[in-house]
């Protein structure tokens, strides 16, 4: 019997059963209103957050594990284009959320669902004042895809800004929360400063820190940024 050569698909429920496990895992790992829904991590393998400060995460394993199957299982159940499919469908598990999360924002979003936050480019600066006293400046990007002003609460997130013994983060939100408003459409750097007691933070004379963690609250809504 001669195969036909138009034949992309040659498992139809291996196919769907790959897909399926691919959207679980996105949907799972869904960037919003959190960046990081299921679990934080210091190491992340297909966005997938798999260890922090304290080891390996199981939860986060177990995804990783899920969308490896979903993926050899789409793979095999293709007779045809395999590996550009793939590709392609490895792309659109990477891209896809960040496509709706802009679509939604640019659209239905209001408050502080269509607020993004500049992650990458958040910086806090620390410098000793004098020999009881440490200043704190962080500048932290919004923008606003709105056409209404959203006011919101600014605190900083669990996630360590230098080593962990320093617990520095605790003392940065007893000052919290910092009140940030932003116009219509409006892109704004806004910067946060108080000071710290040098005697509280357990040896930390200055420095810097990138990609600061938020959260961002109105009323009863909250998002981890």
């Amino acid at each position: 019997m001669m195969k036909d050569n138009r034949v992309i698909v040659r498992k139809r429920k291996r196919l769907i059963v790959g897909i399926g496990l691919m959207v679980f895992v996105m949907l799972l790992n869904f960037p919003f209103p959190h960046e990081k829904p299921f679990a934080a991590g210091n190491v992340s393998v297909m966005n997938i957050p798999i260890q922090d400060m304290d080891g390996f995460k199981f939860g986060g394993l177990v995804l990783l594990v899920i969308l490896v199957v979903g993926i050899y299982l789409f793979g095999t159940s293709l007779e045809k284009y395999r590996a550009r499919l793939v590709i392609l469908a490895i792309f659109l598990y990477f891209l896809l959320p960040f496509f709706l999360i802009n679509v939604y924002q640019n659209t239905l979003a209001s408050g502080i669902y269509a607020i993004d936050y500049g992650l990458d480019e958040s910086v806090c600066e620390f410098k000793k004042m004098d020999d009881k006293r440490l200043s704190v400046m962080c500048d932290l990007p919004f923008e606003n895809f709105s056409d209404d002003e959203v006011t919101f609460d600014v605190r900083f997130g669990d996630e360590p800004l230098f080593e962990e013994r320093f617990k520095v983060v605790p003392l940065m939100n007893e000052n919290a929360p910092y009140t940030v408003s932003l116009q219509g459409d409006e892109t704004k750097v806004v910067r946060i400063e108080t000071e710290l007691a040098i005697s509280r933070v357990n040896g930390l004379d200055g420095g810097t820190t990138h990609q600061v963690h938020i959260e961002i609250s109105q009323g009863n809504r909250m998002r981890r940024l």
